[in-house]
């Protein structure tokens, strides 16, 4: 019934929530697909329930816990594996699918050019309000949720053109990963789907958003909303992104793009009271001034001592590259005025960047 497409999803310590997941999963209308779920070394009993109790689902077990990059890619490659194999989609763990999900995300990806696909993300707790509809980048490397923290009015629901997906619910060409391969295991977690999506929008692919693929996303499940793990590697993954993927001009222009995000987060930091984190965005409170300080120090001087792998790994881009460099400044100038828009201007100038999706 239709090409075969391999749900990857990632789990760990996901006892609490992984069998809504499932259960929605398994629900789907959509005939051809294969369910493989990757276990990141959890420790609560998650991959025991999982193989009792979805013994039709593929389990694999990692020793220990890989984070999001290496865990995906574990399961894209089994999927690869299988001939028939035309679609992988990831999906997180803490999420609910509604049932035509993968049915609409195939059917978005008709037309060759489309590589990725992205769904709309509604959050779990607050299933009216947008968590995102596709991933916009900005000028300091990082990426912005299209429609973040919105009512879902119908503003979105029209089939268009993103810049990229969410990994946390995305539809990706089997082809697309062979051609500029899989996440970046270097980025270990966050942004390592924004630096995928570059990869294969400069390799010609498009990314095309499905109004009608539909997820309920418990936000920051697996971490605190912008722990200091979190915001280490959020700040780091950002200039990687910046460095390995952006035309020139805009890598010296991130530099005061880059302090001005960091000066607003410091600012909340200070003044917590004025700038309260969103409602269930996760367990636990964010980092002390102290700590987001600490974290941001060490993640700047860890990206700046990878910046010679940063510029190879840009260097490696020109092997599938195929839009030009015009066509490159047009988009990346496009991409910046729509994640101006989609935050609907309630975002203290430069935070868009730190409410990204977490996958």
């Amino acid at each position: 019934m239709g090409s075969r497409t391999h749900v990857v999803i990632l789990n760990w310590n996901g006892r609490r929530y992984v069998q809504d997941c499932l259960d929605s999963i398994f629900a789907q209308t959509y005939g051809d697909a294969k369910i493989l779920v990757v276990d990141n070394g959890s420790t609560d009993g998650s991959a025991e329930f999982i193989r009792d109790e979805f013994p039709e689902a593929v389990l694999i077990a990692l020793p220990e816990n890989v984070h999001f990059a290496r865990g995906t890619n574990a399961g894209v490659e089994v999927a690869l594996q299988d001939p028939a194999c035309e679609f992988v989609v990831t999906l997180n763990n803490d999420t609910r699918s509604d049932p035509e999900f993968l049915a609409d995300l195939v059917k978005a990806a008709a037309e060759e050019r489309v590589g990725m696909v992205a769904a709309k993300l509604l959050f779990m707790d607050r299933p009216t309000i947008l968590n995102t509809t596709g991933i916009c980048p900005t000028r300091d490397g990082s990426g912005v949720d299209r429609g973040w923290n919105q009512r879902d009015d119908g503003q979105f629901d029209r089939e268009t053109d993103v810049f990229a997906p969410t990994a946390g619910a995305a539809l990706y060409r089997r082809t697309l990963f062979e051609r500029v391969g899989l996440f970046d295991r270097d980025f270990v977690a966050y942004y390592e789907d924004l630096d995928l999506a570059w990869r294969a929008r400069l390799a010609g692919w498009e990314t095309r958003f499905a109004p009608r693929a539909v997820v309920y996303h418990k936000y920051s499940a697996s971490s605190s909303y912008q722990s200091a793990w979190k915001t280490y590697q959020g700040e780091r993954n950002r200039i990687w992104n910046l460095v390995q993927n952006y035309p020139m001009q805009y890598l010296a222009g991130g530099i005061p793009w880059n302090g001005m995000r960091v000066l607003a987060a410091l600012r909340r930091r200070i003044l917590p009271g004025r700038y309260p984190p969103p409602p269930t965005m996760g367990a636990g409170r964010g980092p002390s001034f102290t700590e987001f300080a600490t974290a941001t120090v060490r993640a700047r001087l860890d990206a700046y001592a990878g910046l010679r792998m940063a510029f190879q790994k840009r260097r490696m881009r020109r092997a599938y590259r195929r839009v030009t460099r015009p066509a490159t400044r047009t988009a990346t100038a496009g991409a910046a005025r729509e994640s101006r828009r989609c935050s609907g201007g309630r975002c203290p100038p430069g935070s868009c960047g730190t409410r990204r999706t977490e996958p």
